[in-house]
């Protein structure tokens, strides 16, 4: 897609997952840019080291004085200050490029598997792209998290996403509230109005877009070999990205999550064909880094370990 942009934003926190992500997203949508927006030197240092032309990394600093009242929300708790940038960035991208034709965001805590050309195909001309978070019957938090997960946020360069855009940014620099109240955690919340508040919103319908431990138990996985590759369906669809949410890895070097529930027909598929080989792939690139001498800062657990399941 000529003139499409990816986003995300990361700290070293999640460095080694960050790369990990984007080469997945580079091996399934090779003519796409990816703007990162790194938040320390170190994590700026690293991603410009790729010296890959379609991987530009943005310095914190230059967003900074693009929007510089991000900084009087530098006083929030970390998370919630790096999720005041959400709406940050596709202006900064959008303003600095004017060139770009649509503004992706994409968390950085996921992992592609195959090409995301058919979220966009199912409304090419939309001008904002939500994600629903498909909760199961039965376990729907939407009261808690709202209707739309903001792993996935897609923005059409033209008048009405910039709208958007504009009243997201003053909701941001508001109120970003860490912990889950009223339905408005992080910045998720204010997703939920929009398909009403905005023309030409699509919600983004195909199965394997942002699959998650939230809505695995809402679909049926697959496995199939296809000559050396496995892929995996999601309603017989092809998973396209997962969204590895809510997952650390302990000081044993055991990846744990306090979210798991994937259904016993989806299990194997689930812990065999998408978190090992990814944990296997985050983890070779960890012991890169600490190769490379640069010593990044762990993700922190969860408050109550006891809660925790042990992923490997």
């Amino acid at each position: 897609m000529s003139g499409h942009a990816y986003i995300n934003y990361f700290d070293q926190r999640y460095l080694a997952r960050s790369l990990v992500m984007l080469r997945s997203l580079r091996r399934h949508d090779p003519q796409a840019t990816i703007r990162p927006l790194c938040l320390d030197p170190l994590t700026y240092d690293v991603v410009a080291g790729l010296r890959d032309p379609k991987i530009i990394p943005i310095r914190h600093e230059d967003v900074l004085a693009f929007e510089p009242r991000l900084s009087a929300c530098a006083g929030r708790p970390r998370g919630a200050f790096y999720a005041t940038h959400k709406p940050v960035l596709p202006r900064y991208v959008m303003a600095r490029w004017p060139e770009t034709t649509r503004v992706t965001h994409v968390d950085a805590d996921t992992h592609f598997h195959a090409s995301p050309a058919p979220i966009f195909a199912e409304a090419p001309q939309a001008s904002i792209l939500v994600s629903p978070h498909r909760y199961p019957p039965g376990r729907d938090w939407s009261a808690y998290y709202g209707r739309f997960n903001a792993g996935l946020i897609s923005w059409l360069n033209d008048d009405t996403a910039k709208a958007c855009l504009a009243e997201y940014l003053e909701q941001c620099l508001d109120r970003v509230e860490p912990n889950e109240v009223d339905g408005h955690f992080m910045n998720q919340g204010y997703l939920t109005a929009w398909p009403e508040h905005y023309p030409n919103v699509h919600v983004i319908q195909h199965p394997g877009a942002n699959l998650a431990p939230w809505n695995v138990l809402n679909h049926t996985l697959r496995n199939r070999r296809v000559g050396a590759q496995d892929v995996v369906s999601v309603d017989d669809a092809p998973l396209i990205f997962f969204h590895f949410s809510r997952m650390f890895r302990d000081p044993d070097g055991c990846w744990r999550t306090d979210f798991l529930e994937f259904g016993e027909g989806n299990l194997a598929v689930a812990l065999l064909k998408i978190y090992q080989p990814y944990f296997r792939e985050v983890d070779a690139q960890m012991a890169q880094l600490a190769q490379e001498g640069l010593a990044t800062l762990r993700v922190e657990r969860p408050a109550n370990l006891d809660d925790c399941h042990y992923l490997t």
